[in-house]
C-alpha cells in the first residue's frame, strides 16, 4: 500500500493535470451535446406543434393520411382539368374584327367582319354590310383557317387577325388576373 501512495505522491501533478484536461474535454463534449439536444428539442416541438400531447407515430399516420387524401384530390382535379382543356379547345379563343365603309355614301365604318375561331382555327366569320336603306348579314364557316366560300378583303383581314390573336400568347398581369396582349 505504501508503494501505491508513493507513486501517487510522485506523479500527483501529472494526475491532477490529466484530470483537468479530461474534465475540460468532458465540459466541451457536454456543451456540444447540449447544443445538439436543444436543436433536436426545437425540431421536435415544431413537429408535434398543435398535436395536444399525441405521440409522434399518431401524428405521422395522420399526416400520411392527409397527404394521401390530397393526392386523391389532385388526381380528381387533374382529370377535371383535362376535360376542361378539351372543351376549351372547341370554344371561341381567337377573335378578329375589321370595321369599314362598304359604300361611299355611308359614313362611320358601320359595316364589319368578325372572325370567331377556336383553338384549331375553326369557327365562323360574321359580316354585316350596312347601307343607307338596309343592312345585310352573312355567316361563313371556317375550318382549320380556311373557308369554302369566297371571302372579301375585309373578311380575310378579320380571319388573319383572329388567327394571330392566340390566347396562349396572353400574359397574365398582377394577382387580379388582368390580361395583357404582349
Amino acid at each position: 500500500m505504501q508503494e501505491v501512495l508513493s507513486i501517487i505522491d510522485a506523479y500527483s501533478l501529472t494526475f491532477i493535470f490529466t484530470g483537468l484536461v479530461m474534465n475540460l474535454f468532458l465540459i466541451i463534449l457536454l456543451a456540444i451535446n447540449y447544443s445538439m439536444t436543444a436543436n433536436l428539442k426545437d425540431k421536435y416541438k415544431r413537429l408535434v406543434k398543435g398535436t395536444s400531447g399525441k405521440n409522434i407515430e399518431n401524428v405521422l399516420m395522420e399526416h400520411i393520411a392527409k397527404v394521401e387524401e390530397v393526392q386523391e384530390d389532385f388526381k380528381e382535379l387533374y382529370s377535371k382539368l383535362d376535360i376542361l382543356e378539351n372543351r376549351i379547345s372547341f370554344s371561341i379563343q381567337k377573335v378578329g374584327i375589321v370595321r369599314y365603309n362598304a359604300f361611299q355614301d355611308v359614313g362611320s365604318d358601320l359595316s364589319y367582319s368578325i372572325a370567331l375561331l377556336d383553338n384549331n382555327d375553326t369557327g365562323i366569320i360574321l359580316t354585316g354590310i350596312h347601307g343607307r336603306a338596309e343592312t345585310i348579314s352573312y355567316a361563313k364557316p371556317v375550318k382549320e383557317g380556311q373557308s369554302n366560300y369566297n371571302l372579301s378583303v375585309e373578311e380575310i383581314q378579320a380571319l388573319e387577325r383572329a388567327k394571330s390573336n392566340d390566347l396562349d400568347n396572353v400574359k397574365i398581369k398582377g394577382a387580379r388576373g388582368k390580361k395583357d396582349n404582349g
